[in-house]
């Protein structure tokens, strides 16, 4: 049951299903996706809506600022999970990267050759978003997994380009740093897709089941990893 619905300023698509159980925001090509359990009445979003007003219009003015083809290094803006951040590349007698607030600062020699610059700092970026995906999948593990019942043996941070996660027999979870350019209610549902596999090992009804069970909005997220793939990136270009 879908139905374009308006609260304040705010237009939004509404789908009803009776299989979901929560709210849940989506911000998509065509502005805000809103999913709802059929029998939550109008009042009940609305309200959820103007809680969360703030994180809606900071992601519709992100998604009409996100580049098609991944994040420029070069440019002026990226993301951290939920937050868009200023990106900021000064000359310096060192080479490093420091987050200050919103503001990502990139501090590159003067003796690198311009030509080299950009290749330079995508280097330095995927270095400190690898650094910050071990410290915050860590934590969502951890979360996770006393939630689960479930126990991993070591995290791997990854960067394909094809691939979010994946889980080992031996109990090694890897997952993909480019998770960190995704809503933090997105790369969750990876983490607890792949915790689920240490108990099915497959993609049985069994294993969604298990899933749904501990993360009903699973298919939500799946479609938006399916949609953003080409944009969950970082590249070197200027444009």
């Amino acid at each position: 049951m879908n139905e374009v619905c308006q609260f304040s300023t705010i237009s939004y698509q509404l789908k009803r299903s009776s299989r979901r159980r929560t709210l849940a925001l989506q911000v998509g090509p065509q502005g805000l996706i809103v999913l709802s359990p059929l029998y939550l009445d109008k009042l009940q979003i609305d309200q959820f809506i103007q809680r969360k007003a703030d994180w809606i219009n900071t992601h519709l003015q992100l998604r009409q600022q996100r580049p098609q083809q991944g994040y420029p290094v070069m440019g002026d803006q990226l993301v951290l999970r939920d937050l868009p951040i200023r990106l900021r590349v000064v000359d310096d007698v060192v080479t490093g990267v420091t987050l200050e607030g919103q503001t990502l600062w990139v501090q590159l020699s003067r003796r690198i050759k311009p030509a080299n610059r950009p290749k330079q700092v995508l280097s330095l970026l995927e270095d400190w978003y690898q650094q910050e995906a071990r410290q915050y999948f860590a934590e969502r593990l951890a979360h996770w997994s006393a939630l689960m019942g479930l126990s991993y043996q070591r995290l791997m941070i990854k960067g394909w380009q094809t691939r979010w996660g994946s889980c080992h027999s031996d109990g090694t979870i890897c997952l993909n740093w480019r998770l960190l350019l995704a809503p933090a209610w997105v790369s969750d549902y990876v983490v607890v897709h792949e915790l689920a596999h240490l108990r099915q090992m497959n993609h049985s009804p069994a294993f969604w089941q298990l899933v749904a069970q501990y993360y009903p909005a699973w298919r939500d997220a799946k479609a938006y990893l399916k949609h953003h793939q080409m944009q969950l990136t970082l590249t070197a270009d200027h444009s």
